[in-house]
């Protein structure tokens, strides 16, 4: 089997990346581990309102809009800062999006597992059988722990472990809110609401055997914000997963490219990658395109040109003021408004 392109995960960086090069009329293929895409949901599903200009998002997929923010600091200050954007429908964002790939003339396979890529012909585990596709291309769309990116030596190494439960809501709230404190150290906890219920979850930065006690706060955090009167009743789902934060990655090494989590272009502090997974995607897209037309790898080179025309700059800045607020979690309260993107002392 032959596709000009193989791109390997289907989330919104490898449907935004296969939706642009079938739409060109290029054959390409999709596989994914999960036998349902979009499932299980590992996302706060905070998008700002400013995608809405870069992708159709469906009425059906937007479970709240926002309009600002509120940051608790550890003192107990807080601000209610504008930053208007959409609490997701997750699951049926994604499958949205790769249903477009589809439609534009891409293939997806699910449950099938990517094995190796090398000499133009990769190796997938598919119905227990290991078949064999001949691309031009490869795409890792594949997330933090990318397989795509271990083969070519550009892998994640710095990442927050989330947490988080759906719960119901006392009352309907168009805020979301982010509480940091000395006991979330490299991340924060977090309220976004959603019609009836919210997601409630904390992260801090991995360390070896976290979980018990990851588990112990975001437990604490349901009973504060029940004292608060912001939430009600039991968890309905609890969700895990990690969160890149240790910046982006060399995201193009001869005809393999990385985009979205797998790349490293979430953002350092806000953990926030979907917007940029999808733009970057779109990117990886028209390289790719030109570069088979072309039948010149070389203008894959492109998209890292372009993508990093966009973010790297703001990723880098980002990086730097982790490791800075890293340094001085036991003062948080001083220099939260110098490392936290709502504020204006953030980008002086």
């Amino acid at each position: 089997m032959f596709y000009d392109v193989l791109i390997v995960g289907a989330g919104p960086a490898g449907s935004s990346t296969a939706m642009v090069i079938a739409q060109q009329g290029r054959k390409v293929l999709i596989v994914d581990r999960k036998r349902v895409i979009g499932e299980p949901v590992r996302c706060a599903e905070f998008v700002p309102r400013l995608l809405a200009g870069e992708v159709s998002i469906s009425k059906d997929c937007i479970a709240n809009e926002v309009e600002s923010m509120i940051t608790h600091f550890p003192d107990g200050e807080s601000y209610k800062i504008l930053s208007p954007g959409f609490i997701l429908n997750r699951a049926l964002f994604d499958r949205t999006m790769i249903i477009e790939a589809l439609r534009a003339g891409a293939e997806l396979w699910i449950d099938t597992r990517f094995v190796r890529f090398s000499h133009g012909k990769a190796l997938v585990v598919r119905g227990g059988e290991l078949v064999e596709v001949a691309a031009k291309v490869v795409v890792g769309a594949d997330g933090p722990v990318s397989s795509v990116g271990k083969m070519i030596g550009e892998t994640n190494k710095d990442f927050v472990f989330g947490l988080e439960y759906q719960i119901p809501l006392m009352k309907n709230m168009s805020d979301t809110q982010v509480y940091f404190s000395r006991d979330f150290f490299g991340g924060y906890a977090w309220l976004f609401p959603k019609e009836r219920y919210a997601n409630v979850g904390v992260g801090i930065k991995l360390k070896r055997n976290c979980y018990l006690r990851l588990k112990n706060l975001l437990d604490q955090f349901i009973k504060k914000l029940k004292k608060e009167e912001k939430i009600i009743g039991s968890p309905v789902s609890l969700i895990s997963g990690l969160i890149p934060v240790g910046g982006p990655l060399k995201t193009v090494k001869e005809n393999i490219l990385l985009v979205g989590d797998a790349a490293g272009q979430t953002h350092p502090i806000t953990g926030a990658g979907i917007a940029q997974a999808i733009i970057c995607g779109k990117i990886a897209g028209e390289a790719i395109v030109q570069a088979v037309k072309s039948d010149n790898i070389k203008k894959l080179l492109e998209y890292e040109k372009n993508w990093q025309k966009l973010y790297y700059s703001e990723l880098k800045r980002a990086t730097e003021k982790r490791h800075f607020l890293e340094r001085n979690w036991g003062k948080l309260n001083e220099v939260l408004k110098r490392c936290w993107v709502v504020f204006p002392e953030y980008y002086g």
